[in-house]
C-alpha cells in the first residue's frame, strides 16, 4: 500500500472540484510548501490555474494570495491531439512520455512569438472562469 502523502492529499482535493490555499493547505494537510506542490503536480502535465485573490487584511492593508485550481482540461484540448495521463501523475518511476512536454513548451514559444493560436486563451479562460 504506498503511502498517502501531502501531493496526494492536495491532488485528491484539486480533483474534488475544490480550489485551495496556503493557509487550507497547513490547516487541512500540514503542508506547508503548498506551492511547491503545485509545481510539483504542474511539472508532471496537470493544468492548475492561479487565481490571485484580494482581501483587506485586519490592518486595512490590501493582501494578494495565491488560490488554486485544477481545471479539468486536458493539453489536447487546448493545443493538440496529444493528451496528458492525469492517473499517471502520482506513480513514481516510471518513464513520463517527454513529447507531451516538448509540444507544450513549443506553444508556449510560440505564443511568445506572437503567432500562438488565440482561441487557446479564449479556452483557459473559460475553464477558469465557469469552473468547467
Amino acid at each position: 500500500m504506498s503511502k498517502l502523502t501531502k501531493t496526494k492529499m492536495v491532488l485528491t482535493h484539486l480533483r474534488s472540484g475544490q480550489t485551495i490555499t496556503s493557509l487550507e493547505a497547513i490547516n487541512l494537510f500540514s503542508a506547508t510548501r503548498l506551492s511547491a506542490i503545485i509545481f510539483t503536480l504542474r511539472q508532471k502535465g496537470l493544468i492548475i490555474a492561479t487565481l490571485p485573490t484580494t482581501v483587506i487584511d485586519m490592518f486595512g492593508n490590501s493582501v494578494t494570495y495565491a488560490k488554486y485550481k485544477l481545471l479539468d482540461v486536458d493539453r489536447d484540448d487546448l493545443f493538440s491531439s496529444n493528451s496528458v495521463d492525469v492517473d499517471s501523475v502520482l506513480r513514481p518511476n516510471e518513464t513520463q512520455d517527454l513529447s507531451k512536454d516538448k509540444e507544450f513548451a513549443n506553444n508556449i514559444k510560440q505564443e511568445d512569438k506572437g503567432t500562438f493560436n488565440k482561441t487557446f486563451l479564449q479556452k483557459l479562460w473559460s475553464k477558469i472562469i465557469t469552473g468547467e
